[in-house]
């Protein structure tokens, strides 16, 4: 119920939250300080100062990762009291760095339960005007430690042993010293235009050959991508979820990248808006990943070792964060099982899908 109505409150904004119709959070509220935001005498609508606060606090005791979200995704933020509920949406979604559709779905859910719950965390009995903790009574949860920017190397054990698992918070292209790089494709292997903020576009602007000014004047990993394509698969048909291609690394040799692995794991939905991606058509990329990989390096090629994988369809693929990183770790028990030399690396530039990477890390040791 509360959810619901922060659901309407955002959809609102700031301005119009007197026609929010609130039931619930007027009470909660009112557990807490005693301003219950319900319309005042003769006033004859909510007590938006009051509302406008709890939500503001709620919003600030976010993790540091999700804090500028929430306050846009609200209008909290500066300049943004006055702005439509899908611009503020538009905004938000560009600072977690998804599409809006994606936000919409999935992480806009997930942090209007949130502030729901720090709200809810917040409301203290009120005895004889004064706060009142009954022994025992529930605390509010401390907001998770920040994923910071760079390298996180976490120790997780597997079936085999225990292996070292390096998560990078950073985009993908900027990785350096990986013998290979994964992108995450469409079936079509069609890669992303090169100012798509996407895997597969960044990394395919990442390895073109550039002129002084910046311009492409060689797509050199689309060229061979489309080459693989016409050797390997009829034209114009999709490939079965979970197929890998190969190239070159391109430009991204000079950071010592020796390949681009493409895994096509994203499907077109069926309503012709965004993607799929199911969790069994990753875990199916990351055994192939591995399975040629190792192919090359036996058969005497480039002496691979090192791989790093994105979060599959965590961006714009609509498949939840967790579950990505469940499907790659699912998998990495049977390829290094196989072979445990390998060096792993997870990558994510979205703080909110690297909390979940270490969520899932974590929770192998329970």
């Amino acid at each position: 119920m509360l959810s619901q109505e922060l659901h309407r409150i955002r959809a609102l904004g700031l301005l119009r939250l007197h026609e929010a119709a609130l039931v619930e959070l007027p009470g909660v509220l009112a557990r807490s300080t005693g301003a219950d935001g319900r319309p005042g005498p003769g006033r004859g609508e909510v007590d938006t100062a009051a509302v406008e606060n709890a939500l503001r606090r709620a919003v600030d005791g976010l993790d540091p990762g999700q804090r500028e979200v929430g306050r846009m995704t609200f209008g909290l933020a500066s300049g943004t009291r006055a702005l439509s509920g899908k611009v503020r949406r538009d905004r938000a979604a560009d600072l977690a760095g998804i599409g809006a559709d994606r936000f919409r779905k999935h992480q806009e859910k997930l942090l209007v339960r949130q502030v729901a719950e720090a709200i809810l965390a917040g409301a203290e009995p009120v005895v004889s005007g004064a706060a009142y903790t009954a022994p025992g009574s529930f605390q509010p949860p401390q907001p998770p430690p920040l994923v910071r920017a760079g390298r996180h190397p976490v120790e997780t054990p597997f079936p085999h042993g225990e292996v070292t698992i390096t998560l990078h918070v950073a985009p993908i292209e900027l990785i350096e010293r990986v013998d290979v790089l994964v992108s995450s494709e469409n079936i079509y292997f069609e890669m992303s235009k090169t100012f798509r903020r996407t895997i597969s576009g960044s990394l395919r602007r990442a390895g073109a050959t550039k002129d002084a000014g910046g311009r492409i004047v060689d797509d050199v990993i689309a060229d061979q991508l489309r080459s693989w394509s016409e050797r390997s698969a009829p034209s114009g048909l999709p490939v079965a979820p979970g197929t890998v291609a190969v190239t070159s690394a391109g430009a991204l040799a000079a950071r010592g990248v020796r390949r681009i692995f493409h895994a096509a794991v994203t499907t077109p939905s069926a309503t012709g808006n965004g993607y799929e991606t199911a969790p069994e058509a990753v875990a199916e990329a990351v055994l192939r990943v591995f399975e040629l990989a190792g192919q090359e390096r036996d058969s005497g090629g480039l002496p691979l070792r090192s791989v790093a994988l994105p979060l599959f369809g965590a961006g714009r693929g609509g498949l939840d964060a967790r579950k990505s990183a469940e499907a790659v770790l699912g998998a990495l028990e049977i390829a290094l099982a196989a072979d445990p030399d390998w060096s792993v690396h997870l990558v994510t530039r979205n703080p909110v899908s690297a909390a979940a990477v270490l969520d899932a890390l974590a929770a192998r040791r329970r």
